[in-house]
């Protein structure tokens, strides 16, 4: 007879095998990664194309100078932090009501087709080539917010159901595509530019229908992340996630405020309209270069120079780009290796925060919601940084002199803000730039 605690009272009998352990619950099923990837591809070309290269199709459709890029950048970046804010709250209320993830995504990328077909349209009803301003502002608004809807939610199926070496060479190749999409976006508008700059909108709405195509193999919701997926990490790593937090809105600050500026710093030099954007994707180029190296190099993890060099990289990239036009015949080429040495920083930034994100923020519930709310952060004040500084009065000769300024000043109290939270607590690591 066995007794209450599983062992056997008779002499012959032999003991009792101890009870397993519960098997943690089964994961669902991640989304294919091949379909995420797909799709995210055939997006960040919108992506590529109207946060970072609308710049250049309105100086040549409207002749937008600083003032009014930068007001129309600021109105676009802030939209999509709305929208991105908004879209984990929706997302809640959506599937109370018995929707699924699925449904929304594909009703968000018809939301955006249609505001890419708004100036186009408006151009053809009243056969012009060019439409009323108001129409691409209106199209931005509507883009820029359902955008900012439509990646977090992408985001989810990439990480749904992944952990480890398999969440990390997915976040990896997705990283590698997106930014390779929006390189391409800006060599595939340079032809357009000049001539017909209204039918790279229109023309970003087709692409959002065909992506439409892969969402048959999405789940209806992303696969969720369970607790016992969670892997160790060294304490250390906590100090990184919190300095790469502090940069990372200053990588979008700065971007932010370059990337309205840069037509009109082209311009300068004496790059025609159809060559700016290729000129420009120069930080684009050598973004993909790092994060392709990254996603392949682990070297960098646990590393507390590379925040360091990566905030030194940024700043010095950026003041090199803007006071390029002041360098007579060596303006062209300052001006490369300088976006391209920002390219870098800003890449090593977003992979950083982005990795520690996932693997120390992961079992904090709004770990990726900060993430994106410290973009978005960014995103919006860089342009506010510009405008601010032309309605001031700067906007003459001394302009680039002054934004280096203020954009100085603010990376110095990033920067020392990071130094001392990498001096603080050494768990792992005792030498800086061990």
């Amino acid at each position: 007879m066995a007794n209450q605690i599983g062992t056997f009272d008779t002499p012959g009998d032999t003991p009792a095998r101890p009870p397993r352990p519960p098997r943690p619950p089964r994961s669902p099923r991640p989304a294919p990664l091949p379909a995420v990837l797909g799709f995210t591809c055939l997006n960040s070309l919108g992506t590529g194309a109207v946060q970072m290269g609308i710049f250049f199709l309105l100086r040549s459709a409207y002749g937008f100078g600083r003032r009014e890029n930068y007001l129309f950048g600021l109105v676009l970046y802030g939209v999509y932090v709305i929208g991105a804010l908004a879209a984990g709250p929706m997302m809640n209320r959506l599937r109370a009501v018995g929707l699924s993830t699925r449904i929304v995504l594909a009703a968000v990328l018809v939301a955006q087709a249609a505001a890419s077909f708004i100036p186009g349209g408006v151009a053809r009803l009243g056969g012009t080539q060019i439409p009323p301003q108001w129409t691409v502002w209106l199209a931005a608004i509507g883009y820029g917010v359902f955008t900012g809807i439509m990646w977090p939610i992408v985001e989810s199926y990439l990480s749904g159901g992944r952990s480890g070496k398999a969440l990390n060479a997915a976040t990896g190749r997705f990283n590698v595509l997106w930014s390779g999409a929006v390189l391409a976006s800006f060599w595939l508008m340079a032809p357009l530019v000049e001539q017909r700059p209204i039918d790279v909108i229109t023309a970003l709405g087709v692409v959002q229908i065909a992506s439409a195509g892969l969402l048959v193999k999405f789940g209806p919701n992303p696969a969720k992340h369970l607790p016992h997926q969670h892997e160790p990490h060294p304490e250390s790593w906590k100090n990184l996630l919190s300095a790469f937090r502090v940069l990372l809105p200053l990588a979008y600050i700065v971007a932010g405020t370059l990337s309205p500026l840069l037509p009109t710093t082209l311009d300068q030099i004496g790059i025609r309209e159809a060559w700016a954007p290729p000129v420009a994707s120069a930080w684009l180029t050598s973004r993909v270069v790092v994060f392709f190296i990254f996603e392949r190099w682990p070297g960098w993890h646990g590393r507390r120079w590379v925040p360091v060099l990566a905030g030194g990289l940024l700043l010095f990239g950026f003041a090199g780009t803007v006071i390029a036009p002041r360098l007579g015949p060596a303006a062209l080429p300052v001006l490369i290796g300088t976006l391209t040495l920002f390219g870098a920083g800003h890449a090593m930034i977003y992979l950083g925060a982005l990795y520690y994100a996932l693997e120390v923020g992961r079992a904090e519930v709004n770990a990726g919601g900060v993430h994106e709310a410290l973009i978005g952060l960014g995103y919006a004040l860089g342009p506010a940084i510009g405008l601010v500084l032309i309605l001031l009065g700067t906007s003459g000769p001394n302009f680039d002199s002054w934004l280096i300024l203020v954009v100085s000043v603010v990376s110095v109290l990033a920067g020392l803000r990071t130094l001392r939270i990498l001096h603080g607590r050494r768990n792992v690591h005792t030498n800086f730039l061990e």
